[in-house]
């Protein structure tokens, strides 16, 4: 009696080693992905806190500051000032939560990869080696 079910299974090892390669590039990808939004946040970030220290009066001005567009126009710069601080706190924690443990996780995926890759191979050679040692 032969025992000929699943082996549509058996000898996937190379195709096995390129799957989850792939998906440790993806992760890779997306972890630069996300690096890179974090300092496009920073830099919006920035540039709207200059923007707004550029027009924010210098000094009050008490015939200015009576009128109610002054007024609002002072309200608008500390609106972007605290978008410019939402923005970076936004920033930090993408990168202390998202990209840092993204790191993290890859690497730990990589190590195990490495690890089951290499019993793998070591089970193949002792595969080899056994049908070997049956041929002769």
């Amino acid at each position: 009696m032969s025992c000929n079910w699943g082996t549509e299974l058996w000898d996937q090892f190379d195709n096995l080693e390129k799957h989850t390669g792939s998906g440790i590039d993806f992760l890779e990808r997306y972890t630069k992905f996300v690096r890179e939004r974090t300092d496009i946040e920073l830099s919006y970030a920035k540039q709207i806190r200059s923007l707004s220290k550029k027009y924010h009066p210098k000094r009050s001005r008490d015939d200015e500051s009576r009128y109610s567009w002054c007024l609002a126009f002072v309200a608008t710069l500390h609106q972007l000032n605290e978008i410019a601080t939402q923005r970076e706190e936004f920033a930090e924690n993408l990168n202390v939560h998202v990209v840092t443990e993204l790191n993290r996780y890859t690497q730990e995926l990589k190590a195990e990869r490495k690890t089951h890759f290499q019993d793998g191979r070591r089970a193949q050679q002792h595969i080899e080696s056994s049908w070997k040692q049956l041929e002769s």
